[in-house]
C-alpha cells in the first residue's frame, strides 16, 4: 500500500473536498425548508452556546444566523411575555430530564409583528467526555393558530350577535362557581326574552329579526362591566353572568337594561321598530353546585315578568 505523504495528502485534500460538497449540500436543503435548524450545547454552568443556524432564522425572526450564534438570548428577549415564564419553566424540566423540548410559543420580532411559533428540540448521544449537542428546528404555525382562534370562536360564539353561546356560557358559569366557593362573593344571572319577537318577524321579515337581535346584543353589552358575561342563549333569549354581583346590584343592572331598550326604538331601514325586553334575575345559591337550577330559577322569574305584563325586571 502506498502511504507516501503526497498520498497521505492526496487523499486528505479529497476528504475535505468530499466534506465541504456534503456542507454545501446540506447548507442548500436548509435553505429550501421554511423551517430554522439549529444545534446548541449547554455548559456546566447551564449556559446555552449555539453551534449552527441555519439561514431561516432571519426570515423566522428576523435574527441573521450569524447574530443567533453569538447570543442564543436574542431568541429569549422575543418570546412573549405571557408565555416566557411557561417556555423557561418547560425547557429547565426538559433540560433536567433530558427528554424532547416541544412548545407552542408567541414571539415579538422587532419590527412589532407577532408571530405564533413552534420549537423543538432534543438531546444528541454524546461522544465521549464532549457535551452533548442539542438539535432543534422552530417553524411558523401562525396561518395554523388562526384557523384554530377561528375555529374556537366559531364553537363557542354565535354568528349572528357575536356573543358566547350556551357551550361558553356554561364554561363561565362553571369558572364562576369555583370563585364563588372559594371568595364567598355573591354571582347574579339574569335571563332576557324579547317581548312579542315573533311580531317583528312577521311585520318586517326575519333580515329585520336579526338586525334587531344584533342591536339588542349591542346595547346589553354597553349596559355590561369587562367580567360580566353576556351570551345568546336561544332564539330571541340571553343570559347574562354577573360576577361578584348582589342581588340589588343584580336588579339595578336589569333595569338599566331594560330601560335602555324601551328608551328609543330601532331604526331599521327607515321603520322605527320598537323592542322591550322582560328579564329574570336570579343569584347563586350557597348549595349550587350545576347552572340547572340557576337557570330554572331565573326562567321562573322571567315568566313572572311576562306573566305581569312584560317590559319589566322580576326575581327568584
Amino acid at each position: 500500500m502506498d502511504d507516501t505523504p503526497e498520498t497521505q495528502s492526496d487523499a486528505t485534500t479529497q476528504e475535505l473536498r468530499e466534506l465541504r460538497e456534503k456542507a454545501e449540500r446540506f447548507d442548500r436543503f436548509t435553505r429550501s425548508l421554511p423551517a430554522m435548524l439549529y444545534d446548541y450545547i449547554i455548559n456546566h454552568d447551564g449556559i446555552s452556546h449555539c453551534l449552527y443556524c441555519s439561514a431561516y432564522s432571519l426570515e423566522l425572526l428576523g435574527i441573521p444566523p450569524e447574530d443567533f450564534l453569538a447570543d442564543m438570548d436574542r431568541f429569549w428577549n422575543l418570546i412573549h411575555p405571557d408565555d416566557l415564564t411557561r417556555f423557561r419553566e418547560l425547557d429547565l424540566k426538559t433540560n433536567r430530564e433530558e427528554v424532547t423540548f416541544s412548545m407552542d410559543t408567541r414571539v415579538v420580532l422587532a419590527s412589532g409583528k407577532e408571530k405564533w411559533i413552534r420549537v423543538s428540540s432534543k438531546k444528541n448521544p454524546p461522544h465521549g467526555d464532549q457535551p452533548a449537542i442539542w438539535s432543534g428546528y422552530m417553524i411558523d404555525i401562525s396561518g395554523t393558530k388562526q384557523l384554530e382562534l377561528m375555529l374556537q370562536e366559531q364553537a363557542t360564539h354565535d354568528a349572528l350577535t357575536g356573543l358566547g353561546n350556551r357551550h361558553y356560557f356554561q364554561r363561565h358559569f362553571r369558572d364562576e362557581l369555583l370563585r364563588k366557593d372559594r371568595y364567598q362573593r355573591d354571582s347574579a344571572v339574569l335571563l332576557l326574552d324579547l317581548d312579542h319577537f315573533k311580531k317583528v318577524n312577521d311585520r318586517y321579515g326575519h333580515d329585520a329579526g336579526d338586525f334587531v337581535l344584533m342591536r339588542v346584543s349591542q346595547l346589553v353589552k354597553a349596559q355590561l362591566r369587562e367580567v360580566d358575561v353576556p351570551a345568546r342563549w336561544g332564539g330571541e333569549e340571553f343570559c347574562i353572568l354577573l360576577p361578584e354581583t348582589t342581588l340589588d346590584d343584580a336588579l339595578a343592572a336589569a333595569e338599566r337594561i331594560r330601560a335602555g331598550l324601551a328608551r328609543v326604538p330601532l331604526d331599521y331601514q327607515g321603520e322605527a321598530i320598537e323592542v322591550t325586553a322582560s328579564i329574570g334575575v336570579t343569584t347563586l345559591n350557597a348549595d349550587d353546585r350545576r347552572i340547572e337550577p340557576v337557570i330554572k330559577r331565573a326562567d321562573a322569574a322571567l315568566y313572572r315578568a311576562k306573566r305581569d305584563g312584560r317590559n319589566r325586571v322580576a326575581h327568584g
